[in-house]
C-alpha cells in the first residue's frame, strides 16, 4: 500500500514539468536532467515529472480553451519549469500555471532557462511574469540569458544546460554497430558531407576532422522552405527528396529522427540506418558511441558532447548560446569535442549551488529520507 506523504519541511514535494518527448526527443534529454540534478542536490526530496501544458504542441494558439493544466492542482513545495520557456507565447501556455502555484505558497524554480529568440520583445514579456511571480531559484544554461532575467530572481546562477547530466544518468552501453557518425537532419534536409577526395560538384563549405577536409553542400532551395515552415520537411521525405547515402568515407551512418510525432513512416525511415522512436535512453547511446554527431538540433550535439565525443551543429537558432557556454564557440563551424574537466567541475558546481539553496528552504534532508533514496524504497 502507497503511504500518503504529507508536506514537510523535509520531504518537499517539487514537480517537474515534462513532456512532448514525441515531438522532440531532446526535450527529454533537459527534463531527465533536471530530476537528476535535483536529485543529487537535494537527496530524499520527492522529485517527479509531471505533464507539460497542451499549449507545447501549437505554441502559437496556446493552451487549448478544453486542456486541463492539471499541473495547477497539484499541492507542492516547488514547481520546476525548463529550459527554453522564455518565449513570447509563454503568456499563453505556463504563465497562468505559474501564478497559481505561485499565490498557493509553491516555490518557483527555473533550472537552465533559456530563450527561443533573445529579442527585446521576448526579455520584456519575461521580465514581466518574473516581476509578478519572481523565481526563488534561477539558473541559466547561457549567459545571455543570465544577464538579461537573472537579477529577477531571488537567487541566479549562471549555470549550464541540465542535459549535460545525461551521461551520468545513462552510461554509455557498448553496442556491436562498427565505428559510425551520427547524422541528425529531421527539421532541414540532410546536406550532402564526405571527406574532399569524395565530394563531387560545388561545395558550400568545409571542415576539417580526423586530419581530413570535408566539404558540405546543402540544397538551398528546400532548405529554404523547411525554414520558412515546418511542414515541408514532411512534404521533403514523402517526394523521396530526403535520403542519404549508408556511408560517409569509410564509416558508417547512423540516423536520427527527433520528432517522432507526428509520425510519417516515409519522413521517420526515409534513409538506410534509421532510427526513431518516443523514448530517449537508444537515442542517447546512439550518441554516446558515435565517432561524429552531425546535426540541426542542439540537443544532439549538447548529448554527443556531454559522452565525450565530437559534435557540429548545423542551425540559424540562437538557442546555440547554450553551447557557447560550454566553451564550443565554434561548433557551428567545426566539430568541437567539450572540456570533460571543465564540464565535470560546471556540473558539480552547479548541484553544490542548488543544493544549498534548497537547504535555505526546506532545512536539511532527514538521514532515513536519504536512505530510502539510496535503498530504492522511496514512495514515488
Amino acid at each position: 500500500m502507497t503511504e500518503f506523504l504529507p508536506k514537510t519541511a523535509n520531504r518537499p514535494r517539487i514537480g517537474v514539468l515534462t513532456g512532448y518527448w514525441s515531438t522532440n526527443i531532446g526535450n527529454a534529454f533537459f527534463q531527465l536532467g533536471a530530476v537528476f540534478a535535483l536529485e543529487k542536490a537535494y537527496p530524499g526530496a520527492h522529485v517527479f515529472p509531471i505533464g507539460d501544458q497542451a499549449g507545447y504542441w501549437n505554441t502559437s494558439q496556446g493552451n487549448p480553451p478544453n486542456s486541463l493544466d492539471y499541473a495547477k492542482h497539484l499541492e507542492l513545495d516547488a514547481i520546476v519549469i525548463l529550459g527554453p520557456y522564455v518565449r513570447p507565447e509563454m503568456t499563453g501556455i505556463v504563465s497562468d500555471l505559474i501564478r497559481t502555484q505561485h499565490e498557493k505558497g509553491a516555490k518557483i524554480i527555473v533550472l537552465a532557462a533559456g530563450m527561443m529568440q533573445y529579442d527585446q520583445g521576448t526579455i520584456d514579456i519575461s521580465r514581466s511574469l518574473m516581476k509578478e511571480c519572481p523565481p526563488h531559484i534561477f539558473t541559466t544554461r547561457d549567459t545571455e540569458t543570465y544577464d538579461a532575467l537573472g537579477d529577477l530572481a531571488e537567487f541566479a546562477y549562471d549555470g549550464v544546460d541540465v542535459a549535460t547530466f545525461v551521461s551520468d544518468l545513462f552510461p554509455k552501453i557498448p553496442t556491436d554497430i562498427e565505428p559510425y557518425i551520427a547524422m541528425n537532419f529531421d527539421q532541414i534536409p540532410e546536406p550532402v558531407i564526405s571527406p574532399a577526395e569524395l565530394f563531387t560538384g560545388s561545395a558550400d563549405r568545409s571542415f576539417n576532422f580526423e586530419d581530413q577536409e570535408w566539404r558540405v553542400r546543402h540544397p538551398k532551395r528546400r532548405t529554404e522552405l523547411c525554414y520558412k515552415h515546418r511542414a515541408y520537411i514532411f512534404l521533403d521525405c514523402l517526394l523521396g527528396l530526403n535520403n542519404g547515402p549508408k556511408r560517409i568515407g569509410d564509416k558508417l551512418i547512423v540516423r536520427t529522427d527527433h520528432r517522432y510525432n507526428p509520425f510519417l513512416m516515409k519522413k521517420n525511415y526515409r534513409a538506410p540506418m534509421m532510427y526513431s522512436g518516443d523514448v530517449p535512453y537508444s537515442y542517447l547511446n546512439i550518441y554516446a558511441n558515435a565517432d561524429l554527431t552531425i546535426s540541426n538540433r542542439v540537443h544532439a550535439c549538447v548529448a554527443t558532447v556531454s559522452y565525450g565525443n565530437p559534435a557540429m551543429l548545423f542551425t540559424r537558432s540562437p538557442r546555440a548560446y547554450l553551447l557557447k557556454r560550454l566553451g564550443l564557440d565554434k561548433i557551428k563551424d567545426e566539430p568541437q569535442r567539450v572540456d570533460l574537466g571543465f564540464l565535470s567541475d560546471e556540473k558539480a558546481k552547479l548541484i553544490d549551488w542548488l543544493g544549498a539553496r534548497l537547504r535555505e528552504v526546506f532545512g536539511e534532508p532527514t538521514e532515513s529520507h536519504q536512505q530510502e533514496v539510496v535503498s530504492g524504497n522511496s514512495h514515488g
